[in-house]
C-alpha cells in the first residue's frame, strides 16, 4: 500500500474573520467534484482504485489524499492531481454538504468537552485565531463557492505545497509520475500573514461558566498561552505536559483520579502552531467537586512551576516522559497513513521530513533542567478556566472557594 498526500501550508490560520470553517470546508469540496467529474463519478473513480479521497484542515495545513496499492501509484496520483487543480464546487453540492457539516457543528456543540474547549480557544486566542477549525455555525451558513474558489486560488500554490508519498516505491518513479500528473500547475506566491495576537490573559484566573441545567459531571478547560512552535524549547515543553498531564502517572492524573477519585482521568497538551502556542488541560468530573477539583488541578500548576512548594520536578518524571514519547514513535510506524501524516505535519510547521526520525536523539539531549526552565512559564494566577456544568449546583461552591465566576457569553460557544 502506499499513501499519497497533496499538503497545503495554509488552513484556519489562513482564513479571515468571519470566514471560520472556509479551510476544512474547502479541503471537503474538493473531493465533491471536478471540471471533469462529478461527485459520483469522482467517487467511482477512487473506487475502482480500491480506496476513497480523503481530506483534512488543521490551524497550519489543509490535506487531500487517496491509498493506492504500489502498483496503482501513477493513477492515483493522476487523481489525486485532478481533485487539487480542476475543483467543480459546485453550488448544489455545496448545499448538501453545508447540510451536514451544519448537523455535525450542531452536534458536537451537545457535548460539555467540545463547549467548553470552543469557549476556552476563543477566550485564550480571539477572533479569528481562536475560531474552531471546523468553524461556527454561522459562519458555515455564509460561506459561498465564491469563497471556496477565492480560498483556493490563493491558498493551494505550489510554492505553499508539498507532495508526500509513502511507500514501497523510487523517489525518480513518483517524480515523473508526479511531474506528469502536475504539469502547468501554478500560483502566485502567497504573502506573509500578520503574526497572531493572543487575547490577554486573565488577572487574576476567573471561571467562565457555561451552564447546562441538570448536568451530573462538570467538564473542566484550563489553559495558558505558551510558546509557538517554532520557539526554542518545543520539545521540552511536551515532556513537561507529560509529566503535567500527559501520562497515567502523570501528576494531575494522579492528583484528580488516584489520589482524590474525582475523575476518570485528565489530560495535558502542549499545543503548538506556526503562529501561537498553549498549555492546555482538560477533565470531567462529578458535578459536587467541580471546585476542589480545579483547585487541585491548579495547584498542580503552581507546585511545578515553584519547587518551593515541595514537589519540585524529578528527573524519574523527565525519565517516564521521554521514554512514553521516544517508544510511541514506533506506533506510528506501522501504517503508511501515519507516516504520511507526520510527514505532511512536519512540512506544514517548517520541519525536517526526518524530524520524527530524530527526535528520539533529540529527547535524549534534553535535561531536567530544561523541562524546569520550560515550567518557569506556568502561571496559574492568569489561566483561562471554563466550566460547562450546571450553574445551580457548582457557582456557589467556587465563589466560596475564591474564584472569580462569570458567566459565558453565546458567541464564545457558537
Amino acid at each position: 500500500i502506499a499513501a499519497l498526500s497533496l499538503v497545503v501550508r495554509h488552513g484556519a490560520s489562513s482564513v479571515p474573520k468571519g470566514k471560520s470553517g472556509l479551510a476544512a470546508l474547502t479541503a471537503r469540496m474538493l473531493t465533491e467534484g471536478t471540471t471533469t467529474r462529478p461527485a459520483a463519478a469522482l467517487a467511482e473513480a477512487a473506487e475502482s482504485l480500491g480506496s476513497t479521497l480523503e481530506h483534512d484542515a488543521g490551524r497550519d495545513y489543509s490535506m487531500i489524499g487517496i491509498a493506492t496499492l504500489t502498483a496503482d501509484i501513477e493513477q492515483g496520483l493522476s487523481l489525486l492531481a485532478e481533485v487539487a487543480l480542476k475543483p467543480a464546487f459546485a453550488a448544489k453540492e455545496l448545499e448538501r454538504v453545508r447540510g451536514e457539516w451544519l448537523d455535525g457543528l450542531s452536534a458536537e456543540r451537545q457535548a460539555p468537552d467540545r463547549l467548553a474547549s470552543l469557549a476556552g480557544l476563543r477566550l485564550l486566542m480571539g477572533e479569528p485565531n481562536g475560531a474552531p477549525v471546523s468553524g461556527s455555525v454561522p459562519d458555515v451558513k455564509k460561506i459561498r463557492v465564491a469563497d471556496l474558489s477565492a480560498f483556493h486560488r490563493a491558498r493551494y500554490v505550489p510554492s505553499a505545497s508539498a507532495l508526500v508519498v509513502v511507500g514501497d516505491v523510487s523517489l525518480s518513479d513518483v517524480r515523473k509520475a508526479a511531474t506528469r500528473a502536475f504539469a502547468g500547475w501554478k500560483g502566485a506566491p502567497v504573502p506573509a500573514q500578520p503574526s497572531a495576537q493572543q487575547a490577554a490573559a486573565p488577572n487574576p484566573t476567573t471561571v467562565v461558566l457555561v451552564n447546562r441545567p441538570g448536568a451530573v459531571q462538570s467538564a473542566l478547560f484550563v489553559a495558558q498561552a505558551f510558546p509557538k512552535r517554532s520557539e526554542a524549547g518545543h520539545e521540552a515543553r511536551q515532556l513537561l505536559s507529560s509529566l503535567l498531564g500527559g501520562l497515567f502517572t502523570s501528576r494531575i492524573n494522579q492528583n484528580l483520579r488516584e489520589k482524590h477519585a474525582y475523575t476518570y482521568g485528565a489530560r495535558s497538551d502542549a499545543v503548538a502552531t506556526r503562529e501561537w502556542g498553549a498549555l492546555v488541560v482538560t477533565t470531567r468530573v462529578e458535578a459536587g467537586v467541580t471546585a476542589p477539583a480545579l483547585s487541585e488541578l491548579i495547584g498542580e500548576l503552581a507546585r511545578a512551576r515553584d519547587p518551593s512548594r515541595g514537589a519540585p520536578i524529578t528527573a524519574d518524571e523527565v525519565a517516564r516522559a521521554r521514554a512514553d514519547l521516544s517508544s510511541s514513535l514506533g506506533a506510528r510506524l506501522v501504517e503508511v497513513d501515519r507516516i504520511a501524516a507526520d510527514v505532511g505535519s512536519a512540512f506544514a510547521q517548517g520541519l525536517s521530513p526526518s524530524y520524527n526520525s530524530e527526535l528520539p536523539k533529540s529527547l535524549r539531549a534534553i535535561s531536567t533542567a530544561d523541562v524546569v526552565r520550560e515550567s518557569a512559564r506556568l502561571d496559574e494566577r492568569r489561566l483561562v478556566v471554563v466550566i460547562v456544568g450546571d450553574e445551580s449546583s457548582i457557582r456557589a461552591p467556587l465563589e466560596a472557594a475564591g474564584f472569580s465566576v462569570t458567566n459565558a457569553s453565546a458567541d464564545l460557544i457558537r
